[in-house]
C-alpha cells in the first residue's frame, strides 16, 4: 500500500499510526481530508513522522488543526529526512503554530520541498519566523501563504530573506493585505534570470546540496497538485500556465500581472 486516503473519517489515530511506524511500511502518501485532528492526534502523527522513512506526502486539509495541534505536529518535522510535501491548507494554525512549524524546519536535513499554508490566519509574526527559515533552508521550493493575514512588515521580512535563499521558486502571497510593491518585489526576485538555485533537496552547506546553476526561466519542478485546494471542481494548480516560470497558478498569476503592470 502506497496511499492511505481517509475523508470525513471518525479517526481513531492510534489504530493505524503504529502500523505506519513499522520498518515494513511502504506508504508514500497519507491523505486525511476534513477530519478533526486534535492536539492528541497531532502528537500521534508527529510520532509517525519521527520514525517513518517512506512517507513523502502528508495532506491534512480542512482538519481543524489549531495552534496547539500545529505545535505538536511540528515536533515530527524535526529531523525528518523523507517528507517532501506537507499540505495544511484551511486550518487554524495562526502565528504561534506557524512559528513552531518554521522553527522545526530549521533543523538540519529537512527535505521538505512544498509547504502549503493556504488560509491559516498567519500574520506578520509567523511570516517573520518563516523569513528566518528561508535564510537558512534551501530545500523548500514552494511556500504557499495564500489568503493569510501577512502585512507589510511580514512581507518585507520575506523579501529580505529571498536575498539569501537560493532554493525557493514559488513564494505565493496572494490574498494577503500587502502593499503592491512587495508583491512586485517577490515576483521580480524569483524571476530574476541571474538567480541560481540549489537542487537535490538539501540545505546549503550540506554535502550534495550544490549543483550547476539553473535559472528560473527553465522549466520548474512539477508541483504536486494534491497540495492545492479544490476550486470549482478542479485543483487550483490545474489553472497554472506553462508560460509561468515559477509554476504559480492562475490565481497568483493574475496578482503578479497586476503588480508588474502597475
Amino acid at each position: 500500500v502506497e496511499r492511505l486516503q481517509l475523508h470525513y473519517f471518525s479517526l481513531q489515530v492510534t489504530e493505524f499510526t503504529e502500523a505506519l511506524k513499522s520498518e515494513k511500511c511502504t506508504l508514500k502518501t497519507l491523505h486525511l481530508y476534513e477530519n478533526k485532528l486534535t492536539e492528541e492526534h497531532a502528537r500521534e502523527l508527529a510520532g509517525v513522522l519521527r520514525e517513518n522513512t517512506s512517507i513523502e506526502t502528508v495532506i491534512l486539509n480542512e482538519c481543524e488543526i489549531d495552534c496547539a495541534a500545529a505545535k505538536a505536529l511540528a515536533v515530527g518535522l524535526e529531523g525528518n529526512e523523507t517528507l517532501r510535501t506537507m499540505n495544511l491548507w484551511d486550518n487554524h494554525i495562526q502565528d504561534e503554530g506557524g512559528k513552531a512549524l518554521a522553527e522545526a524546519l530549521k533543523k538540519k536535513n529537512s527535505a521538505l520541498q512544498t509547504l502549503n499554508l493556504w488560509g491559516n490566519q498567519i500574520g506578520d509574526e509567523g511570516a517573520k519566523e518563516f523569513a528566518d527559515l528561508l535564510r537558512v533552508n534551501h530545500s523548500l521550493r514552494d511556500l504557499i501563504f495564500v489568503y493569510n493575514k501577512i502585512g507589510d512588515d511580514g512581507g518585507d521580512e520575506l523579501v529580505d530573506a529571498l536575498e539569501l535563499n537560493e532554493g525557493i521558486r514559488n513564494l505565493d502571497l496572494f490574498g494577503n493585505p500587502l502593499d503592491q510593491a512587495i508583491i512586485t518585489d517577490v515576483y521580480c526576485m524569483i524571476n530574476d534570470p541571474s538567480r541560481s538555485y540549489y537542487e537535490g533537496g538539501l540545505n546549503k552547506g550540506e554535502e550534495g546540496g550544490f549543483s550547476e546553476k539553473t535559472t528560473s526561466l527553465e522549466a520548474p519542478p512539477t508541483i504536486d497538485k494534491s497540495c492545492f485546494p479544490i476550486l470549482g471542481g478542479m485543483h487550483a494548480a490545474d489553472t497554472e500556465s506553462t508560460a509561468s516560470p515559477t509554476g504559480v497558478g492562475e490565481l497568483s498569476a493574475c496578482c503578479w500581472t497586476e503588480a508588474v503592470a502597475s
